[in-house]
C-alpha cells in the first residue's frame, strides 16, 4: 500500500533544483510529490528507486546509446505502443536499471499534472506468478488492483520474463496480460541483446 515518505536526501531533483537546501524545500513540493506517487505506485523495488550508474562494458556501448535514444524520446517511444526486449546472458550489466532509468524519466516528463493516476508497473515475473498462484485460494485487493491495471497503464517492466521455464499454466497467465497490452495497442516489438 502506498504511503507518501519525503526524503529530501533522495529527492530526484536535488542536482537540478534550485530550491534544494533551502526553506523551500520540504514536504510539500508538488514535483517530489507527484513523482513520489507515481514511483511508490509502480512496484519499483525501494533499492532501485533513486539514481544509480551505469557503466557499459566497451561490447555493450552500442546498447546503451540506443537505450539512451529510447530514454530522451520516451513520449513518442509509449505513445506509439513500442516495446522494449532487453537480454543478455550475463547477470548485472545494467538491464533491469536500464529498464527503470527509462520508466524513471517518462515519470519525470508526464508528472505535471498528472494527479493520482498510476503509469507504469514494475512487475518481476517470478514473484508475480507465485503470487498469482498464491492468491487462488484467498483474496488479495492489492495484487487484484495490480492485475486490473496491467493492460491500461503507460509503462509494464517484464523483469526476469526469461530467468525460468514457465509451466504451461504461467505461461498462459502471463501471456493473457502481454497479449492484451498489445490489443490495447501498448505492444510493438523491439529487440536488443546485451553480450
Amino acid at each position: 500500500m502506498y504511503q507518501y515518505n519525503f526524503e529530501k536526501e533522495n529527492c530526484w531533483y536535488k542536482d537540478k533544483c534550485n530550491k534544494y537546501n533551502t526553506n523551500e524545500c520540504n514536504k510539500n513540493c508538488i514535483r517530489y510529490m507527484t513523482m513520489d506517487y507515481l514511483i511508490g505506485n509502480s512496484n519499483i523495488p525501494k533499492g532501485k528507486q533513486f539514481k544509480q550508474e551505469l557503466r557499459p562494458e566497451p561490447v555493450d556501448i552500442q546498447n546503451f546509446k540506443l537505450l539512451a535514444e529510447i530514454k530522451n524520446d520516451i513520449i513518442n517511444f509509449v505513445e506509439n505502443g513500442e516495446n522494449l526486449y532487453i537480454y543478455s546472458e550475463k547477470f548485472g550489466n545494467g538491464k533491469t536499471t536500464w529498464a527503470i532509468k527509462i520508466m524513471q524519466n517518462y515519470f519525470n516528463k508526464i508528472w505535471l499534472g498528472n494527479g493520482f493516476k498510476v503509469r507504469g508497473l514494475f512487475i518481476h515475473v517470478p514473484t508475480f506468478l507465485t503470487k498469482f498462484k498464491e492468491v487462488m485460494n484467498k483474496k488479495d485487493e492489492e495484487f487484484e488492483e495490480m492485475k486490473n491495471m496491467l493492460s491500461d497503464v503507460d509503462l509494464v517492466i517484464w523483469d526476469d520474463i526469461a530467468t525460468g521455464k514457465l509451466s504451461e499454466y504461467d505461461h498462459n497467465n502471463l501471456l493473457t496480460y502481454i497479449d492484451q497490452r498489445k490489443l490495447n495497442r501498448k505492444s510493438k516489438y523491439i529487440y536488443r541483446k546485451f553480450k
